[in-house]
C-alpha cells in the first residue's frame, strides 16, 4: 500500500503527502498495539525499530535520483526493498491476525517493483523479502517467543504466496519490457519518417518543402535586423546530356557527388537543399555577398 502511492501519477508534493499520510496511519496502528501490550518485544525496542524504518523510508522518499545520489532505478529499488523488509520484520512482532494482513503488503511491493524495475531486480527484492521474513520469524522461535509449528505454517504459506506473486510479477515485467522495446522501435521509425519528410531521398540534402520554411524564418530574422543571409541558387549545366549519354544511374551519381561537395564547403549553420531535378539551394546564414 505504501509502495503503490510512491509513484502515483500526481505531482511530487501530493505524492509525498499521500505517503506521509499512509505512514502516519501505520504508525498509529503500531502505537495502539504498543498501548495494548500485544507486541512480542519490549515497547521501547519496537518503537525504536518502527522509528528507524519510517525515518529511512521518508529519507528515501525525499531523495532525488536526478541530482546524482542514485542511478536510474536504484532509488525505486531501495524504496521497495526498504519498505518490504520493514513490513516483514514488523509483521513477526504483532498479533497473528495483524501479521496475516501485513504480509500482504510485501506481495504488492514485489508487484510494484515489476512495474518499474528489471526482472532481475524484482526477483532480488522478492528473495531478500523472503529471507528477511524467515530470519525474523525463526529468530523468534529460537528465543521461544512463538510456536514453531505456527511459524512453519505461516512461513510456508508466505513462501507460496511470494512465489506466485513473483511469477505474476515476472510476467508483468516481460510485458512491460516488450512494450518498451516496441515503443523504442516505434520512436525510431517515427524519427526516420520525420527525417525522410525533411530530406531528399537521393542526395540526403534537405528537400524543397523544408528549405522554403527555412527561407521564411531566415527572412523574418533578416527583416528584423537580427541576422542576414545569402541564398545561392545552383543549377548543374547540361545535366540532361549526362542522363542521355551515360544513363540515369550516372546522373544520380553526379547529383550525389554534388551533394557531397556542397556539404564539404558549407558551415554547420548553413543549409543545403535539392529543390528540383538538378537545382540546389544553399542558404548561408550570416554571410554577405562578398563572404
Amino acid at each position: 500500500m505504501l509502495l503503490s502511492v510512491a509513484e502515483l501519477g500526481v505531482n511530487r508534493t501530493n505524492r509525498i503527502l499521500l505517503v506521509i499520510a499512509g505512514l502516519t496511519v501505520y504508525a498509529l496502528v503500531c502505537v495502539s498495539l504498543l498501548a495494548d501490550g500485544q507486541l512480542q518485544m519490549a515497547s521501547s525496542a519496537f518503537a525504536l525499530l518502527l522509528g528507524v524504518w519510517i525515518a529511512g523510508f521518508v529519507a528515501l522518499l525525499f531523495a532525488d535520483e536526478h541530482h546524482g545520489r542514485f542511478d536510474a532505478g536504484t532509488l525505486t529499488f531501495s524504496i521497495a526493498l526498504w519498505c518490504n523488509l520493514g513490513v516483514v520484520i514488523t509483521a513477526v512482532l504483532v498479533p497473528n491476525l495483524m501479521r496475516l494482513l501485513l504480509l500482504v503488503v510485501p506481495l504488492f511491493g514485489v508487484l510494484y517493483a515489476s512495474l518499474h524495475l528489471s526482472r532481475s531486480r524484482m526477483l532480488t527484492i522478492a528473495v531478500i523479502t523472503w529471507m528477511g521474513y524467515l530470519v525474523s520469524a525463526w529468530g523468534l522461535v529460537l528465543i521461544a517467543w512463538t510456536d514453531p509449528l505456527f511459524e512453519l505454517r505461516i512461513s510456508t504459506a508466505f513462501t507460496c504466496m511470494l512465489i506466485v506473486m513473483a511469477y505474476m510479477a515476472s510476467e508483468v515485467t516481460a510485458l512491460r519490457e516488450a512494450f518498451d522495446r516496441r515503443r523504442r522501435r516505434l520512436n525510431e521509425a517515427m524519427e526516420q519518417l520525420s527525417e525522410l519528410a525533411l530530406r531528399d531521398e537521393l542526395t540526403g540534402l534537405y528537400n524543397r518543402r523544408y528549405i522554403m520554411d527555412v527561407l521564411g524564418r531566415q527572412k523574418a530574422l533578416a527583416d528584423r535586423g537580427h541576422l542576414s543571409f545569402t541564398l545561392c541558387y545552383c543549377d548543374l549545366d547540361h545535366f540532361k546530356r549526362i542522363n542521355d549519354r551515360y544513363g540515369h544511374q550516372a546522373g544520380d551519381r553526379v547529383l550525389r557527388d554534388f551533394a557531397e561537395v556542397a556539404n564539404s564547403v558549407v558551415r554547420s549553420v548553413d543549409f543545403e537543399a535539392r529543390v528540383g531535378g538538378e537545382e540546389f539551394f544553399l542558404v548561408l546564414v550570416g554571410a554577405d555577398e562578398e563572404m
